[in-house]
C-alpha cells in the first residue's frame, strides 16, 4: 500500500516541523530599545556636529539674549516712579514692539536650528540606522523601537533591553574600520 508508506513518511517529516515551528512560536521576541538621538550626541560625529551647530547659532544667541536683557530694562524702567502717563505709553509699546520682533526673530532660529539639526540627522542617520540593523541582527534582536521621538512615554516593555549605549559604541568601532 504506497498510499500508507507515503502517509507514514509525511507523519515523520510533518510533525517535527510542527513541533519546531511550535517551539519558534512560543518562544516571546527578543526586543531592543534605542533612543537614536541620544546615541547619535554620544558619538564623535555627533559630538562634532554638536560643536558646529552650537558655532553656527551662537551670535543668533547671543543676539537673542542681549534683547530678552533690552526688554527687561525697558520693564524696569515701567516699573519707576516719576513716569508721565506719555512717557509710559512710549515705553510700552516700545516693549511690545521689541517682545513682538524678539518672539519673530526667536521663532526663526528655532525653526533654522532645527533645519540644521535635520540635514545633519539626514547625513549621520543612515550610518547609525545600519549600525543598529547590525547590532540587532548580532545580537539576536527580533524588534527595535527608536524611543527618542516618541511622544508617549514608554508604559510597559518587561522583556526589552535599552541598547543605546551599545549602539552608540558600535557606531564608533564601525567608524574606525577602514
Amino acid at each position: 500500500m504506497p498510499y500508507a508508506e507515503d502517509r507514514e513518511f509525511i507523519l515523520k517529516v510533518l510533525i517535527p516541523f510542527v513541533c519546531a515551528v511550535a517551539t519558534l512560536c512560543a518562544q516571546p521576541p527578543k526586543i531592543a530599545l534605542v533612543n537614536i538621538q541620544e546615541a547619535l550626541v554620544n558619538t564623535s560625529d555627533g559630538k562634532a556636529a554638536e560643536k558646529k551647530l552650537d558655532a553656527q547659532f551662537a551670535p543668533r544667541k547671543a543676539k537673542i539674549d542681549a534683547e530678552q536683557k533690552e526688554i527687561a530694562s525697558i520693564a524696569a524702567q515701567l516699573k519707576a516712579e516719576g513716569l508721565t502717563e506719555e512717557g509710559r505709553g512710549k515705553l510700552s509699546q516700545q516693549m511690545e514692539d521689541k517682545a513682538a520682533a524678539l518672539d519673530q526673530e526667536t521663532d526663526q532660529a528655532d525653526a533654522d536650528l532645527k533645519a540644521a539639526q535635520d540635514e545633519v540627522l539626514k547625513q549621520l542617520g543612515p550610518r547609525m540606522v545600519a549600525t543598529i540593523a547590525q547590532y540587532a541582527k548580532d545580537h539576536g534582536y527580533t524588534v527595535v523601537f527608536d524611543i527618542s521621538t516618541s511622544e508617549a512615554p514608554r508604559l510597559y516593555a518587561p522583556n526589552a533591553t535599552d541598547i543605546t549605549k551599545e549602539v552608540a559604541a558600535a557606531y564608533e568601532r564601525r567608524g574606525k574600520r577602514p
